[in-house]
């Protein structure tokens, strides 16, 4: 279990309390790190445009106002004259600029159980995570951790994975929380604001009347396995148990309902979140975040698209992850397409939707995603950890979707270092096709599909009526960027230091020199000489170490150590062919998009 540690975690500005007395915790919103004066950079090394890899140019870049005041050839800004009073300058001879990443999907509580849960397909290893993390069945408190675990947790998990994706370049983040109520929201708040990253929060809300029921799809056959065991009456009480998930052991056979009290709970929530948290001037967004199209009702959706129009609000949701997913849409929706439904419901055109994975759309739902002008999001560690399958990004991009990157959850990546996704990103589509004219550039990976793509997908691609653009190094865009060292051991010799960047690794030795330098976010200083500023990193990783105090085996978390699990894993095994022996009776067929992974997808 977790024991009570209180630690000053931002230079003495906040406390956390851990203690499990109380289902709250103890911690004060502190105010947003200073701006601090006008910087000069001078002669900073930036990458060109992605269509020119392997060039560089030499700038004086001034950092004021938020901003990037003015963007120079290197040597030609005068402190002087071109530069507010107060103007800091450095030399950035042997630094290299990159505008700042976005982590466009995640899920910051993941980090208490990252590490522990065995090898499983997603539909079994997201039960074993709602079980085990702090507020699960199996977390600090037992069978009550949902109520007694404090928010302060939510708190220390946002602050933990801010910090790793804040010291990969990350200067934006989506993370899609599963929130009990308003105080783990404000716990995140609390966590980013302090940290100074641009953060997204999207609580993640769902309203079936039984909680995960739908997060499995049916076995095709449910029916006939059910009368082979009970008989062609089906299933009653005093026959045999066939193993499912309803009443007497029986398979599903259909969608699970929703609960119209939980409908009504969520939309208040996001509403209430929305109204007490949402200041995208200073960093902080709210985001409207169904967990799923299966979890999340037609009402739901529907009114979260109502939510997102009168705030002004992005959108967020799971769409496509795997090909139990892609039978799931087939299953449980009118249209047979999670993607038909997201549009008929009005949360798909809703301007700053994005969608976690998208790994099995087909030609239709592709062109649907363009149309409506949302982003995929890519999160390639995740997709493999789990054996979702790998997206087909070229084919995404001459289609005209955007696509951005994502780190997932510290559970299934198993963490937010946006340099490890975009070196992965960079290299998997290179066994998609033999043309490695197609194959892409660790700059276009980087700047296009790591900077540009996700600012464009979180509604900061200067447009009227957003508060600015992000993603590029360009004279009025906003100052969110960070600085590489040039000497440091991993980006030497001198070859093409972008390219060195993403496709390489960064030695952790000492003297080898921290790569990143610096980072800015809304023209803060957030990372110096490598460190947070904001963040007394010793004191988080105290924190962390007293709040969960034993080690874990993994055979924990393996379906057949619980009654629930276990009957999800028979059903998810019938559904996906993988127990051919008990199938019985008719089993309508699905085709479903190939090269997604190695094996062949469609069922028969």
């Amino acid at each position: 279990g977790a024991r009570g540690c209180a630690h000053a975690l931002t230079g003495g500005s906040a406390t956390m309390d851990l203690t499990l007395d109380n289902s709250v915790g103890k911690f004060s919103l502190s105010p947003a790190p200073p701006a601090g004066p006008p910087t000069l950079l001078r002669g900073a090394l930036v990458p060109n445009d992605a269509s020119e890899p392997g060039k560089y140019t030499r700038r004086d870049v001034l950092i004021a106002d938020g901003v990037l005041k003015r963007v120079a050839p290197g040597g030609t800004l005068s402190l002087d004259v071109d530069c507010p009073p107060g103007t800091v300058e450095e030399d950035c001879s042997e630094r290299m600029l990159v505008p700042g990443f976005v982590n466009g999907h995640t899920h910051s509580v993941e980090h208490w159980a990252r590490g522990l849960i065995k090898p499983l397909p997603l539909e079994m290893w997201v039960l074993q995570l709602i079980r085990h993390e702090p507020r699960g069945e199996e977390g600090w408190a037992g069978p009550e951790s949902w109520i007694k675990t404090p928010a302060a947790a939510i708190a220390v998990s946002a602050m933990h994975c801010g910090v790793e994706a804040l010291l990969s370049g990350t200067t934006a983040i989506m993370d899609h929380l599963l929130c009990r109520d308003i105080k783990d929201v404000e716990a995140a708040v609390f966590a980013y604001r302090a940290l100074g990253i641009r953060a997204y929060i999207a609580p993640m809300l769902g309203d079936d009347l039984e909680p995960y029921v739908n997060y499995v799809p049916l076995a095709r056959d449910a029916k006939g396995r059910n009368e082979s065991i009970c008989g062609p009456a089906g299933p009653a009480p005093g026959c045999p148990d066939c193993g499912g998930l309803c009443a007497h052991g029986a398979f599903r056979t259909e969608k699970g309902e929703r609960d119209p009290a939980k409908t009504e709970a969520n939309l208040a929530l996001w509403r209430e979140a929305a109204e007490k948290f949402h200041d995208p001037a200073n960093g902080i967004n709210i985001v409207v975040g169904p967990v799923t199209a299966y979890s999340a009702s037609t009402e739901l959706l529907r009114g979260a698209a109502e939510i997102r129009k009168e705030f002004g609000l992005c959108g967020h949701i799971h769409l496509l992850e795997t090909r139990a997913q892609a039978l799931m849409a087939r299953q449980f929706l009118p249209s047979g397409s999670a993607v038909k439904h997201l549009r008929d419901t009005g949360f798909l055109q809703v301007p700053g939707t994005t969608c976690g994975h998208c790994v099995w759309l087909d030609d239709e739902e592709i062109a649907i995603m363009a149309e409506c002008d949302a982003t995929a999001v890519h999160n390639p560690f995740s997709n493999l950890r789990l054996g979702s399958g790998v997206a087909p990004l070229h084919k995404y991009a001459r289609r005209g979707m955007n696509v951005c990157l994502g780190a997932d959850g510290a559970c299934s990546s198993d963490g937010q270092d946006m340099l490890e996704v975009a070196k992965l990103a960079n290299i998997l589509p290179c066994v998609a096709t033999p043309e490695y004219r197609d194959w892409p550039t660790a700059h276009y990976t980087a700047l296009v599909l790591g900077a540009a793509n996700g600012y464009k997908g979180i509604l900061l691609e200067g447009k009227a009526g957003q508060i600015g653009k992000g993603g590029v190094l360009e004279e009025g865009a906003l100052a969110d960027l960070s600085s590489w060292d040039l000497t440091a051991l991993s980006l030497l010799p001198r070859t093409d230091p972008l390219s060195l960047l993403v496709q390489g690794s960064r030695t952790q030795a000492p003297g080898a020199g921290s790569t990143l330098d610096c980072a800015w976010v809304n023209g803060v200083r957030v990372v110096k000489g490598g460190s947070p500023v904001n963040v007394d990193v010793a004191a988080l990783r105290e924190v962390l170490r007293a709040a969960q105090g034993t080690y874990r085996d993994p055979a924990i978390t393996d379906p057949s150590t619980h009654d629930k699990t276990a009957r999800a894993e028979t059903e998810y095994r019938a559904a996906m062919d993988l127990d051919p022996a008990g199938a019985t009776g008719e089993r309508p067929a699905y085709e479903w998009p190939e090269h997604c992974t190695l094996y062949a997808a469609s069922q028969n």
